[in-house]
């Protein structure tokens, strides 16, 4: 009978110290040398160019040599609930989140930008709260999540843009096939949704220094992106 090799536990050691170094976790898994993704998120009322601005900030980094993102809006993932209830922000809410926490954990790309995100999901509570379909005690405990100490660092850099309700429903019909009003693009509306993204901004600005705020009524499409080009550059130039 064949004798039973001996298991070497300080041997099996020194070979996965080896395999490290090979691997070069030291660096692979050192903030300080592969520093998280800047993440950004622009929120904000209908029709006021935040998916515009994202796209031509996207272009704009990308062929000048960042690695940048742009994962798919949760809005466009969730389509199996109704957005006739609050449950539907709260689910796109948890998704942004889960990306967003998923993201700082890794080094794969320079830039990540989330069209709605965790502002936005602090945003929509109080939406449901004035329709009378959240208590304030449910408004409080949501928003707290989703604005916490420990997800709000994770965004370098947040955009809340409004334009008033006239403008947005022209630009939001622009290029469509039908006219007809939906859940949240219609005027009055986006009214209620400018006054609760601008008290949003109001109420949280003042702890979080991150957050922009842009009216864009008055602005024509490229110095809507000009202005978040140049708050965004020189944000990232005094990163970390």
């Amino acid at each position: 009978m064949e004798e039973e090799t001996k298991f070497d536990e300080s041997k099996l050691i020194e070979q996965i110290e080896i395999i490290k170094k090979i691997l070069r976790t030291d660096m692979r898994y050192d903030p300080s040398v592969l520093p998280r993704p800047f993440m950004v998120e622009l929120t904000g009322s209908p029709g006021s160019g935040k998916s515009l601005t994202t796209q031509v900030l996207y272009d704009f980094l990308r062929i000048k040599g960042l690695r940048v993102s742009i994962p798919q809006e949760a809005a466009e993932k969730i389509q199996h609930i109704p957005r006739t209830t609050p449950l539907y922000n709260i689910r796109t809410g948890l998704e942004s989140l889960t990306l967003i926490t998923d993201q700082s954990a890794w080094a794969n790309y320079d830039i990540i930008f989330f069209n709605r995100a965790i502002f936005d999901a602090y945003s929509w509570m109080e939406y449901w709260f004035r329709k009378n379909k959240l208590s304030s005690l449910e408004k409080y405990c949501f928003q707290s999540f989703f604005v916490s100490r420990f997800t709000v660092p994770l965004i370098d850099q947040a955009y809340i843009m409004t334009c008033e309700a006239e403008v947005a429903m022209k630009r939001e019909f622009r290029v469509t096939i039908s006219r007809q009003n939906r859940e949240t693009t219609n005027p009055e509306s986006i009214r209620n949704l400018v006054n609760i993204f601008k008290s949003s901004y109001k109420d949280l600005s003042l702890v979080h220094n991150q957050l922009q705020f842009i009216d864009t009524t008055n602005m024509t499409e490229q110095e809507m992106v000009d202005i978040v080009a140049q708050n965004l550059i020189s944000a990232l130039s005094k990163s970390r």
